[in-house]
């Protein structure tokens, strides 16, 4: 088998550093990376030679995909972007389609209680599930946080001092559409059946938690901007977010600046302290050593999914929340986390001082590909990604893929691979050739003349 990787993704705020992260390892092991776009790199399975491919998710529409790849040769692994920051039971795997889950031959989990869930649920997979942390939560170690200072002083000298809000309102503030909607959609795509009671209540008390949040959140921000007038307020929506909710209501403020640009860690490290509702960015601020609050508005029985009120101090109320910020800003009562708080979070996540998860992650995908193949797995000079002739260079945009996934820019995805390889200590100097759109290839290696071609025609026509 040809030593390629695929990595594609969805949001690329979230995903693109820690796909970085892989690459770098990735090529120290010989491998070849085509990165970018989900639903690009999708369309081109079969126009691809074989690889690794490594999908984000395991829904029902990842089954095909996966399906897909498995039939032309690839090895297929997975690595759930959904379940970090969550704290799940077998039966609350919803978005995990069965279809999906069988046309995986290694699945890569993170913590003790979500591996225990996802085995129990699908038995069958106890034997390919490895346990490692999540590669995002990878870049927030200690060591790796110097390739963010760039970042952070730009955001520190253009906002000062400021306190963080990020919003996780996907359903009822979806750019998708009215939370109805958003429900019908999973029950569409499988995601959620609405046959069954006990998932009918449980987003019906989903729905009730995100209303009661986005209206504390309202509040809170209205109050820190009357008690704190020489501190201002950056807030961050998710990226499926609608966005104009939020700039319309907070339209005129001079201290609030409503923003979606990046990856959110420079962002927390920027900030005073970072505010949210259960988001997972509350786990990446204890990652980071960096304070935070989580906020519950509600006595609901959903918030036990979540991980980031395990791992955070929490505000019960729009009163205690505002106590609290205030008093940390003042320094009289700093927001910390306690031992009981690091420990659950080393334990959720499967963190390990001594070894990153991506290197976990590569080295078992190495490790499979040469038992499969000990001849097509030799690494040579020259490149194996030469795609057929009828690869697909473009692909329409439609719903929110545009937001979630801008165009891909290569002298910062260089830049961005260096930081990452000069914190660790990594030599790695590859090319970057364009491969569609919103796909790229990092390479060491030699590419064919043919493929130049092919590159110079279809990039020539789109």
């Amino acid at each position: 088998m040809n030593r390629l990787l695929y990595l594609p993704m969805e949001i690329a705020s979230r995903e693109l550093d820690s796909r970085l992260l892989l690459s770098v390892i990735a090529l120290t092991h010989g491998f070849e990376v085509v990165l970018g776009q989900k639903w690009l790199i999708e369309s081109n399975i079969r126009r691809m030679p074989p690889g690794i491919y490594l999908s984000k998710t395991m829904t029902r529409r990842d089954a095909g995909s996966l399906g897909r790849a498995r039939s032309c040769g690839y090895f297929t692994a997975a690595i759930d972007e959904e379940m970090p920051g969550l704290v799940t039971k077998p039966d609350e795997l919803r978005w995990v389609a069965p279809e999906a889950v069988a046309q995986t031959e290694a699945v890569f989990i993170g913590g003790e209680g979500n591996t225990q869930s996802f085995v129990t649920r699908f038995p069958e997979t106890k034997d390919r599930v490895a346990m490692a942390l999540n590669p995002r939560w990878d870049l927030l170690r200690p060591e790796m946080r110097q390739m963010y200072q760039q970042d952070v002083d730009a955001i520190r000298h253009r906002f000062g001092r400021f306190l963080l809000v990020n919003t996780n309102f996907g359903w009822t503030n979806s750019d998708k559409g009215p939370a109805e909607f958003m429900v019908q959609e999973q029950f569409r795509q499988g995601k959620l059946d609405l046959n069954n009671p006990a998932a009918r209540d449980f987003i019906d008390k989903y729905l009730v938690m995100e209303r009661d949040n986005h209206k504390a959140a309202n509040e809170i921000i209205e109050r820190l901007l009357q008690q704190l007038p020489d501190m201002s307020i950056v807030l961050r929506p998710h990226p499926s977010e609608r966005i104009e909710t939020w700039l319309e209501r907070f339209k005129g403020m001079k201290r609030l600046s409503v923003v979606r640009e990046g990856a959110s860690i420079p962002w927390i490290l920027a900030s005073d302290a970072l505010i949210h509702t259960n988001c997972t960015t509350g786990v990446e601020a204890i990652a980071l050593d960096h304070p935070a609050l989580c906020v519950m508005a509600t006595e609901s029985p959903v918030v036990s999914r979540y991980l980031a009120n395990r791992v955070n101090p929490v505000a019960h109320s729009v009163d205690e929340a505002t106590d609290m910020l205030l008093a940390h800003v003042a320094g009289t009562k700093p927001l910390t986390y306690t031992d009981a708080m690091r420990r659950e979070f080393a334990v959720s996540m499967s963190y390990d001082p001594t070894r990153m998860g991506a290197e976990a992650i590569v080295d078992y995908m190495d490790h499979a590909l040469s038992e499969r193949s000990s001849l097509g797995s030799s690494i040579n000079a020259d490149s194996s990604w030469r795609p057929r002739w009828n690869y697909q260079w473009s692909l329409k945009d439609k719903n929110v893929r545009g937001i979630l996934f801008p165009d891909f820019d290569h002298a910062k995805i260089m830049d961005r691979l260096r930081r990452i390889a000069s914190a660790m200590g990594i030599s790695v100097n590859p090319c970057i050739y364009t491969c569609g759109s919103k796909v790229a290839l990092l390479t060491e290696k030699k590419i064919s003349m043919s493929t130049h071609l092919h590159r110079l025609v279809r990039s020539a026509i789109a």
